[in-house]
């Protein structure tokens, strides 16, 4: 694999902790027990938002990446559905299988099944359907931007940077719209707050498109250079708005702080040459895994140490449940990438694989 790729394949890694770390300590910091010890990190934690710098950093890896696996030739497009396909929905319907029953185990209460049935299809927001899980939103936009790849592909307009532009402007336009409209004494459709904020992180991901085209071709610079400056200068405004004391948003630092905070780690890890740590790799490798499972382990740790006979181990320090999240999230994702992820991923390849050869027989 490309040395640069590697290096991304361990910040998608880092990526994943960081959501880990954002999520668990939200989690415990609200057991008293847990929060006499202190809150310093968790609000830390919390005020800077590890976990959107840790999902712009994966949508800017995937806009990075997922475009360039569609090659030239007229199979590709099944090709592509295929392996997506069996790559990320295997997994995902492992998760929400597990989240369903340990809401069912831990609350005693079912989720109705047209909640369950729109959320397997991975778009249930767009239906306006809530999530089982709060982070399956960032699944819908990776979706989303895949079919937008195979349009444009289709198209024979995947290596065109005007149109990678475009589109990038274009999701950059329905955010901004949509916020404008918001302002105005108009009835809008109630969208939950992850809807509207999709177009940006559209945008986001063309960026990262935008970002490899350069990085491959050594040219046409300006391109990704007007996309990222168009996209990220959305956190910076809201950044100068504040310091103007003028904000925008009810809290513009924990808005701002974390794309800016992503982009700047992003070209860290793309451009200056380091060779990662094994183990962020091996990380990076499981990461769809962690990032999947860890909401699961973190609520079952959390109702262990809210029962009595778990009352030796239910007044640490959150760094101590932050920990164990951690690792006990890295052990599992290792089980269901072995046993789960990895055989999908292999069947993807070889349907894909016999598919593209019977077509090349046929013609």
């Amino acid at each position: 694999m490309n040395s640069r790729l590697l290096n991304l394949d361990a910040l998608r890694g880092l990526a994943a902790i960081l959501v880990v770390w954002q999520h668990s300590s939200e989690v415990f910091i609200h057991n008293a027990s847990v929060a006499q010890h202190g809150t310093e990190l968790a609000s830390f934690i919390s005020q800077v938002d590890f976990g959107r710098i840790g999902v712009i950093c994966f949508f800017l890896i995937s806009g990075f990446v997922i475009p360039f696996s569609l090659s030239g030739t007229r199979s590709s497009l099944k090709k592509f559905a295929i392996r997506r396909f069996f790559r990320l929905y295997p997994a995902y319907w492992s998760s929400l299988f597990i989240a369903v029953g340990l809401t069912w185990l831990i609350s005693d209460w079912m989720y109705p099944m047209a909640t369950i049935a729109a959320n397997a299809t991975m778009l249930q927001g767009l239906m306006g359907v809530d999530n089982v899980q709060g982070l399956y939103w960032t699944l819908t936009v990776e979706l989303i931007f895949y079919c937008l790849c195979a349009l444009i592909f289709a198209k024979r307009q995947l290596a065109n940077p005007m149109v990678l532009l475009l589109f990038c402007w274009g999701g950059l336009s329905f955010f901004i719209g949509w916020q404008l409209l918001e302002k105005l004494p108009i009835t809008l459709p109630e969208l939950a707050p992850s809807i509207t904020y999709i177009p940006f992180c559209i945008a986001v991901m063309f960026c990262g498109t935008l970002i490899r085209h350069c990085y491959v071709r050594k040219a046409n610079y300006w391109y990704a250079i007007l996309a990222v400056a168009a996209t990220f200068s959305i956190p910076l405004m809201v950044l100068f708005l504040f310091f103007l004391g003028k904000p925008v948003t009810e809290d513009p630092l924990r808005f701002a702080l974390p794309h800016l905070i992503a982009l700047a780690v992003f070209f860290i890890v793309l451009l200056l040459p380091f060779k990662p740590w094994r183990s962020l790799v091996s990380l990076g490798t499981i990461s769809y895994s962690v990032y999947l499972f860890h909401p699961a382990v973190m609520r079952g740790l959390n109702w262990i140490i809210q029962q009595a006979w778990a009352q030796p181990v239910s007044a640490y320090p959150v760094e101590i449940y932050i920990l164990a999240t951690t690792l006990v999230s890295i052990a599992l994702s290792i089980l269901i990438y072995k046993f789960i992820e990895k055989p999908a991923i292999t069947l993807g390849r070889r349907l894909s694989s016999g598919a593209e050869r019977r077509e090349m027989a046929i013609a």
